[in-house]
């Protein structure tokens, strides 16, 4: 085989190599987002240590070599938890590899997240959109939006402030009438 074939070959190999190596670093940073945000929901330690127990590290040939220092080499995989008899909950787990769960406008006001009816929230998003104020985009999930509690208080706070009410909409009670100067 010519060396202009070789170097062919190698260039292929190189693009390869180099769309797997970018697949590798967007999982890893989508685990890392995961991780941090069971931390910041308060997922417990053991747990969020049990499921990452089994991560692969980082190969050190991926690594850049700097002349004169040695390689830092990672074990080949974590020290073991110790196991314990505490059960993780299904729905700590669930929430871990699925996020926070996710409510169409029906089931958030069948919850109780919501007090209005979905016909009514799907108008006052309608009105959100055409005032400014920011709307969750949710996630579609077999034709239907869900949206996750926190985006659903997020914009609920914002359209009760721009009405300056706490119910979000106009005033229900009497009209103050301004004194009318007679004389």
């Amino acid at each position: 085989m010519e060396w202009t074939q070789l170097l062919k070959d190698l260039a292929d190999a190189v693009q390869v190599r180099n769309s797997k190596v970018a697949a590798l670093r967007n999982a890893g940073a989508r685990v890392s987002e995961l991780t941090a945000q069971a931390i910041n929901a308060g997922a417990p330690t053991q747990a969020l240590a049990k499921v990452l127990a089994p991560l692969e590290p980082t190969l050190a040939q991926d690594r850049p070599h700097v002349c004169g220092q040695d390689p830092v080499v990672p074990p080949l995989r974590p020290a073991p938890v110790p196991q314990q008899a505490t059960e993780i909950p299904v729905d700590v787990m669930e929430q871990f590899f699925h996020g926070p769960r996710r409510y169409s406008l029906a089931e958030a006001f069948e919850e109780g997240i919501l007090k209005r009816k979905p016909a009514a929230i799907r108008t006052y998003f309608k009105r959100s959109r055409e005032r400014g104020i920011p709307v969750p985009e949710g996630a579609s999930e077999r034709g239907t939006a869900k949206y996750t509690a926190d985006e659903l208080a997020t914009w609920l706070r914002a359209w009760e402030e721009q009405a300056g009410l706490p119910s979000g909409g106009r005033s229900t009670g009497p009209k103050t009438s301004q004194a009318v100067d007679r004389a």
